[in-house]
């Protein structure tokens, strides 16, 4: 484990050199474009979601989750399986 690290650690330390020996004009000019590009991004999320919200049909079905069908046998009914699951509380079987 610690011959990973020591390997991360001394790639990100080349990836901060080579970062360093760039002019300070260049890495400003980094920064102001990725910074832009995150504001876009920004930007057009929220754009979304106010069109999304400005929709006329602005309907959420909220309804229950439907469980898959059990695996059908012949002597154990789903009824059987429901009962079964409702007597029981945390693994224990009420009173």
């Amino acid at each position: 484990m610690k011959n990973i690290r020591t390997t991360i650690e001394q790639e990100l330390d080349k990836l901060d050199n080579k970062w360093q020996a760039l002019p300070l004009r260049t890495q400003v000019r980094y920064v102001i474009i990725l910074f832009a590009c995150y504001l876009i991004i920004g930007i057009g999320v929220l754009v979304k979601v106010c069109y999304d919200l400005g929709k006329e049909n602005n309907n959420i079905s909220i309804k229950h989750i439907e469980a898959p069908p059990l695996m059908q046998d012949a002597s154990v009914s789903n009824e059987t399986e429901i009962n079964r699951n409702k007597n029981q509380e945390n693994g224990r079987e009420r009173e």
